[in-house]
């Protein structure tokens, strides 16, 4: 072993790489040529296995791996053990699949440097998973059956409609898209009376469904988890074709993270969309409540103009009953204990993961203004402190005021890792943010929070769209009883204006 200038201790493992003891508590694993390696090369290739040995020992932490405890393996180096408290309980792969819409070409890109930031390792805890399932409203039973077949109609034309989009021989921004009627062939419908009685028995079906659910959803996975949508109803379509549509043997289950409206040409279609999918698969889809799902944000940035421009006269009670719907939207999703899904973000942090439980609803936006909800306030509205965000530096920590108004915040590394180790997170995706020629998606707080935007060209903002894909890193080499070991894969669709 040997010291550095700054007396950082280094010792080499017997893989050859080099490993920081360093000043503080953690462990940054560094290849032969001296290079710090991301996360997710710290073990190159991690694979989850079953240990049958009583003779192992962590190498980040010297504790005992116990016979037959869940623990990592480097598949290159044979003599390197990571403990499963040291190891990553959610594993974010370094590459994404891209697909580029002009030339319809799939290809596996690596992550840049410019959506990874830095990180540290970090402790994880466990919480045993539970799940949840959905019944229909015994008082509104034959509603509930109509809407439910309608909704089953949807989703069929907008198969239709996916294929389509993906065969059209140029690709185009979603408010330049000239597919007129796109609502009635949604519905199925011929006249604008017909569409607002099938959207409003679907509407009044999902309000009813949400009543009966918490306030937080638990997932299970494999999972795909969208963006911010915005109304932008072709770039969800070519999501849907080009990774899967929700139900499909490609994307089983799918959370959609809030921020369905406001802005877009399509907003109207992509709620009776994303509703028509939640009646068909109430246990597989997953609707999480954005800033933007809300009265007064509608009235401000279009959706209410949207609802009466597509039914006039019956568009504001078709708005009225979608907004009270929006209110009942569960504020979060939780993937397999591990992953907690919040459209903004955590806030202060000072909560647990068993105070959503507790959240009744529904939520005004006059509630959610409420001093005593100011946490319930900025799980829609807050934002990470980039960790290259430098102009201050003790701004990186700790949390702050926000631009975006007196209640929201913004929270630094500290307080995602510290919120994480409480509630025995491994990882908390977020939306709300589209970045200027962004790809999509960053990884952020030294892994421990990822951003995930699903609408293409955003206000001009030349950027690409993104899923992520999570799933089991071990599925089908370890007993049901085992522990899962989750993998992020990003998906990227490619903006237009880098085509």
């Amino acid at each position: 072993s040997s010291e550095d200038e700054g007396g950082a201790a280094w010792t080499d493992d017997a893989a050859g790489a080099r490993l920081c003891l360093g000043q503080a508590d953690d462990q940054v694993a560094y290849c032969t040529c001296g290079k710090p390696l991301r996360r997710v090369a710290k073990l190159p290739g991690h694979a989850a296995l079953l240990a049958c040995s009583s003779a192992l020992e962590c190498i980040r932490c010297g504790e005992d791996i116990l016979p037959g405890e869940l623990h990592f393996k480097c598949r290159d180096c044979k003599g390197t053990h990571v403990c499963k408290d040291c190891g990553p309980g959610v594993y974010i792969e370094q590459t994404f699949d891209f697909f580029d819409s002009l030339t319809h070409e799939r290809d596996v890109q690596e992550i840049p440097a410019r959506v990874l930031h830095q990180r540290k390792a970090r402790q994880q805890r466990r919480r045993a998973s539970t799940t949840r399932g959905v019944t229909l409203d015994g008082g509104h039973l034959d509603d509930d059956l109509l809407a439910m077949k309608m909704a089953d109609q949807v989703v069929q034309n907008a198969v239709v409609m996916a294929s389509e989009v993906m065969s059209e021989g140029s690709d185009v921004y979603d408010k330049e898209w000239r597919d007129e009627g796109t609502l009635c062939r949604l519905l199925g419908t011929s006249s604008e009376s017909q569409s607002f009685d099938a959207m409003r028995l679907m509407v009044e079906a999902v309000t009813r469904m949400h009543m009966r659910q918490e306030t937080l959803q638990d997932v299970k996975a494999p999972c795909k988890v969208y963006g911010d949508i915005h109304g932008q109803l072709r770039d969800l379509l070519m999501l849907f074709g080009t990774f899967g549509m929700p139900g499909s043997p490609e994307s089983p289950t799918a959370v959609f993270n809030g921020d369905f409206v406001d802005r877009g040409k399509h907003q109207v279609e992509v709620v009776c969309l994303l509703f028509a999918l939640k009646l068909v698969h109430p246990s597989n889809v997953f609707l999480n409540r954005g800033n933007h799902e809300d009265q007064n944000m509608n009235v401000k940035y279009g959706f209410h103009k949207a609802c009466l421009a597509a039914f006039n006269d019956y568009g504001q009670s078709l708005f009225d009953s979608i907004a009270a719907s929006f209110n009942y939207l569960p504020l979060a999703s939780l993937i397999e204990e591990k992953i907690l899904v919040v459209h903004g973000g955590i806030g202060h942090g000072n909560w647990a993961i068993d105070d959503l439980r507790k959240v009744k609803r529904p939520l005004k936006h006059s509630d959610l203004q409420q001093e005593k909800n100011q946490w319930l306030w900025n799980l829609l509205w807050s934002d990470p402190i980039e960790d290259d965000e430098r102009a201050s530096t003790h701004k990186v920590f700790g949390v702050h005021s926000s631009p975006r108004g007196k209640l929201a915040v913004k929270f630094g590394w500290n307080v995602t890792q510290a919120f994480c180790a409480r509630n025995g997170l491994d990882l908390v995706i977020r939306s709300h943010q589209a970045k200027r020629c962004g790809l999509g998606f960053d990884v952020m707080h030294n892994e421990s929070l990822i951003r995930v935007f699903s609408a293409r060209d955003y206000e001009g903002h030349n950027n690409d769209c993104a899923v992520l894909s999570v799933f089991d890193l071990a599925e089908g080499e370890r007993d049901a009883s085992d522990e899962k070991v989750l993998t992020v894969r990003p998906q990227v669709l490619s903006s237009i204006t880098h085509q």
